[in-house]
C-alpha cells in the first residue's frame, strides 16, 4: 500500500506544477491583453474585450477604484466569475480539470493516512506539516524499524555531509525522499515564529550563520550566491532537526530503543532538546 501512496503524492505534486502552470499562462494572457479590473463591474456581458491602454489618457475615478492585480483577475475568470475569453478557453478547462483532480488526490492521501498513530500523535500537531506531506512522510519512511540511529535517516533522505549527485556514480540516497525534504523545509520557512517552533529553529540557525566570520566577509563583499547559501544551510539544519525529532518519537512509539544524535552521544555537543509540538495539550515526556 505504502508504494502506491508513494505514486500517489508524486502524482499530486506533478499535477500541482502543471496546474500552477497553466494558471500563469492565464495570467500572461490577462496582462498581454490588457484586462483591466474594470470589467469586473461588467460581468454579465457575453465576452470580455481587452480594452487598449492609451498613454495619452489618464484613468478615471472609477477606474483608478477598481483596479485589480492580474492573478485576481484570472482567478474570477477561472471560477466562472468573469465570462471566459474565448481565446483560452481550452487553457481553463485543462487548469480546472488539473485542480479537480488535485483535490480529489488530497482527499485520498489525507484518508490515507489520517488514522495513523504518528500523524495523529506528531506531525498534525507541527505547523507547516499537512496531510500530503504527513502521508508522504508515513508512506516513505515505513517501518522506522529499518534505521537504527539518526545517522541512517539522515543519509537515506539524501541528508548527510558530502551527499550529492556524481557522474557515473549511483546515488546512496533516495531522491524522491531529498527532494520532500526541501518542500518540508520550505513549508517551515513560511510559517510564523510566534508558533512554529521549526521556524524558530531557521531563524535562530540562520543568524548564527549570517555572523559566522567567513559568511559574513562573503556577504559584506557581495559574493554571488552567499545569502543564497546561507539560507539554504538553515533550511538544511531545520529539516534535520524535524527528521530527528520524527525519529524519536515515531521509534518510542513502537517501542524501539531511541539515542540522541552522534553529535551528542560521541561529540558531546550540549544543544540537544528533546522533540517538542508545536500544538500541545499535555506536557508529555518523549524519554
Amino acid at each position: 500500500m505504502e508504494q502506491q501512496i508513494r505514486f500517489l503524492v508524486e502524482q499530486y505534486y506533478d499535477i500541482q506544477k502543471l496546474r500552477v502552470e497553466a494558471f500563469n499562462r492565464i495570467v500572461a494572457y490577462v496582462k498581454s491583453h490588457n484586462i483591466v479590473g474594470t470589467q469586473i463591474r461588467h460581468a454579465s456581458q457575453p465576452e470580455i474585450e481587452p480594452q487598449t491602454k492609451n498613454a495619452s489618457q489618464k484613468p478615471n475615478e472609477t477606474q483608478m477604484e477598481v483596479a485589480v492585480k492580474p492573478s485576481t483577475i484570472a482567478h474570477k475568470i477561472i471560477k466562472n466569475k468573469l465570462p471566459v475569453p474565448s481565446e483560452i478557453k481550452d487553457l481553463v478547462w485543462y487548469h480546472n480539470s488539473l485542480l479537480y483532480t488535485e483535490k480529489e488526490l488530497a482527499k485520498r492521501l489525507d484518508a490515507w493516512s489520517s488514522h495513523h498513530p504518528l500523524r495523529i500523535n506528531w506531525l498534525s500537531k507541527i505547523y507547516g506539516v499537512g496531510p500530503i506531506l504527513s502521508s508522504a512522510l508515513i508512506a516513505w519512511l515505513s517501518p522506522i524499524s529499518r534505521f537504527d540511529n539518526i545517522s541512517k535517516l539522515w543519509k537515506y533522505c539524501g541528508m548527510a555531509p558530502g551527499q550529492k549527485r556524481k557522474r557515473g556514480q549511483k546515488i546512496d540516497y533516495n531522491p524522491h525522499l531529498k527532494t520532500l525534504m526541501w518542500k518540508i523545509a520550505s513549508s517551515f520557512e513560511k510559517q510564523k515564529a510566534t508558533k512554529s517552533r521549526y521556524r524558530r529553529i531557521y531563524d535562530e540557525k540562520k543568524r548564527y550563520y549570517l555572523n559566522r566570520p567567513d559568511l559574513h566577509e562573503a556577504i559584506e563583499k557581495k559574493k554571488k550566491g552567499a545569502k543564497l547559501h546561507v539560507r539554504l544551510m538553515a533550511m538544511r539544519f531545520t529539516v534535520k532537526r524535524f527528521l530527528a525529532d520524527t525519529w524519536i518519537v515515531w521509534r518510542k512509539m513502537e517501542g524501539l530503543p531511541v539515542t540522541k544524535p552522534y553529535a551528542h552521544t560521541i561529540l558531546h555537543h550540549t544543544d540537544f532538546v528533546i522533540p517538542q509540538p508545536d500544538k500541545v495539550d499535555e506536557e508529555e515526556e518523549i524519554w
